[in-house]
């Protein structure tokens, strides 16, 4: 009976045949030994790198072991059968120094791979096109599935920083596809749960060398599907905190950015090429402004369907949100179309608040809470340029939004066409350039308890409105509203609140009998 039970399991998936762990210790192991086992464990690297490992196969690196040179293992898992890289024992997570290296961990044309728990640094004497994570596909022509990252803290990589496509594809975490061929992307990567500190240039990205995108012919071909950004924090990075390029439905989701763009300008998160992308939960603060770009979430150029919601902004020098687009790029030539902006709260942002750069067609921004303390005086909607780009955003529709202007912020419109504002509550100054709006409200919203911008999701909550105050079942309808605000509670589709924030509903009192 047991005999038939195990060949039940073989067959159906459920127990790898010849799976094997191996272990590496840097202080006691030995190529020569068997690897299987900590008292049998391999040394170096170049021992992992000569192996050619199989579905189910784990690989365990000792606590507080380090090594220097790049970890580039070989062989692919399988469905439901990953190969995994994580550490065992005692200590400080297992470190690998890349010391000028490509990258410190490499993981070229290989799939199924899940990789947690370590540390990783990439120094070198001068900048270069070097990576503290990277994963490549390069010759296994095709689509390559299912690359986890967990739990790893990568910092001081020494990238190149620079404004230049290969250039931004340098930094902590890098996945990346060469040629321009029919068939090479990703399906169902994650990075997640990763502390990303001290890189130049860019955190965490995508880069597909076809810089495919939703009007592209090739977009059903080459487009990467499943991608999941989530739960990371980023300090300190050089220009860009994330890129996501070329992506179907990307979720970029609960990550903390710190001090982006703190050695060039950039925007901190945004996506590039993709269609729908969610970017929803996070917190940026403290990305500077080099009197371009400098913005927390950036919807960029050949993007459709961008939602950027339920996020919180703080600190930075351009604001809270960028619409990019620039027809006179060179190949691909840019576009965006249908950016969405909705319940973010958006805190003591130094220049901007919400700019466009270039002629971004039918964008919302609809329930949003700005506030502009004193002492500040961003553009708090700007429409402008994009360098060279031909002509300004076209087809704005700006709703519901609460603006407290205590500082001296202004509204920029340079040539912008077809943009209007419905049903805002404007505070504090109005300015010379204060926008038409025949539904505005004029006057304090009446938050719960504004706590400044300090970090943490939770301070946003102190700009909910008290019961009572007139941003309340005063807003306009919106089609296809999200169906609930920053907190989680309902949006009403008839005279929703104003701002990022429902009132929720009074809970029914007990019955009187």
């Amino acid at each position: 009976m047991r005999t038939r039970t195990l060949l039940l399991l073989i067959l159906a998936g459920g127990l790898t045949l010849n799976a094997a762990t191996y272990h590496l210790d840097c202080t006691n192991g030995s190529d020569d030994a068997a690897g299987t086992a900590p008292a049998a464990a391999w040394k170096s690297l170049a021992k992992l790198n000569s192996m050619v490992l199989k579905p189910g196969d784990r690989v365990l690196l000792r606590g507080g072991c380090q090594w220097e040179g790049t970890l580039a293992p070989q062989g692919s898992g399988s469905a439901g059968q990953p190969i995994l890289l994580d550490r065992y024992g005692d200590g400080a997570p297992p470190l690998i120094r890349g010391e000028g290296a490509l990258a410190a961990i490499l993981l070229k044309d290989v799939e199924y791979w899940e990789v947690s728990n370590l540390e990783v640094t990439n120094e070198a004497p001068s900048e270069g096109l070097r990576r503290g994570v990277l994963v490549m596909e390069e010759n296994a022509r095709g689509v390559l599935h299912h690359i986890y990252l967990r739990g790893l803290r990568v910092h001081h990589v020494k990238g190149k920083l620079g404004a230049e496509m290969r250039e931004k594809a340098t930094g902590g975490i890098g996945f990346e596809v060469h040629g321009n061929r029919s068939d090479g992307r990703f399906d169902d990567i994650r990075v997640e749960d990763c502390v990303v500190e001290h890189v130049d240039s860019t955190g965490i990205y995508t880069w597909p060398e076809s810089m495919t995108h939703p009007r592209d012919p090739q977009w059903q071909a080459l487009r990467w599907t499943n991608v999941r950004v989530r739960n990371n924090r980023l300090t300190d990075i050089g220009k860009n905190a994330m890129i996501i390029r070329a992506s179907l439905e990307p979720v970029i989701d609960h990550n903390v950015v710190v001090n982006a763009a703190a050695r060039l300008h950039g925007n901190a998160i945004f996506v590039f090429g993709c269609k729908d992308a969610r970017i929803e939960y996070n917190e940026v603060s403290g990305t500077r402004y080099y009197k371009l770009e400098g913005a927390a979430y950036d919807s960029d150029y050949n993007s459709e369907g961008t939602i950027i919601q339920y996020n919180y902004s703080h600190g930075n020098g351009g604001g809270l949100a960028d619409i990019c687009s620039n027809p006179a790029a060179k190949a691909p030539h840019g576009y965006n179309d249908g950016t969405i902006i909705r319940y973010n709260v958006s805190l003591d942002e130094t220049d901007r608040v919400i700019a466009f750069d270039g002629p971004a067609t039918n964008t919302k921004i609809y329930n949003n809470t700005l506030y502009i303390p004193q002492g500040l005086k961003p553009n708090i909607i700007e429409f402008d340029l994009f360098g060279a780009s031909p002509g300004y955003a076209d087809h704005t529709w700006i709703a519901n939004n609460i603006i407290v202007n205590d500082g001296q912020g202004v509204y920029l419109w340079g040539d912008a066409t077809n943009f209007s504002f419905e049903g805002n509550c404007f505070a504090g100054n109005r300015g010379k350039t204060f926008p038409v709006d025949s539904k505005a409200i004029v006057g304090d919203p009446e938050f719960v308890g504004p706590s400044g911008a300090v970090e943490g999701l939770k301070a946003a909550e102190g700009y909910r409105l008290r019961p009572g105050s007139p941003c309340t079942q005063s807003g306009v309808p919106v089609p296809d509203n999200g169906g609930h605000d920053f907190a989680g509670n309902p949006v009403p589709a008839q005279a929703p609140d104003r701002g990022a924030f429902q009132l929720p509903s009074p809970k029914p009192g007990p019955r009187n009998r």
